[in-house]
């Protein structure tokens, strides 16, 4: 009957170890679903992230051109302003009609000069 115990405990412990196993394969399939699945968040939260990022910058070049583009818009408004105004008050003078086509603005350190 000795052996048959020791055989029967065998059997017994061979069972929970394999069972025991069984249990570990299981965890670390879980765990490596669960790496891989984490991973995959990841790469995609900062592809997402880097995409953003991107837009960003192209949306400060595109500003930064339009204000550029402001600006000289403002210089020619200001430029044909400025011969309205005089083609204005030489026509209230009675002066001379002068002609503007030929005229262009040379701006120096300190002034404005008009060249023709």
């Amino acid at each position: 009957m000795g052996i048959k115990n020791k055989k029967e405990e065998m059997s017994k412990t061979k069972t929970k170890l394999i069972s025991a196993w069984q249990i570990i394969k299981k965890g670390n399939t879980f765990m490596v679903f669960s790496l891989v699945l984490l991973l995959m968040t990841m790469l995609v939260s900062t592809n997402y992230a880097n995409s953003q990022s991107l837009e960003r910058n192209e949306l400060g070049e595109q500003i930064k051109t339009a204000e550029d583009e402001l600006r000289l818009f403002n210089a020619n408004v200001g430029e044909l302003q400025t011969t309205e105004r005089i083609k204005q008050e030489s026509q209230r003078l009675n002066l001379v009609k002068i002609q503007t086509e030929n005229i262009y603005y040379v701006d120096g350190d300190r002034d404005l000069v008009a060249l023709k």
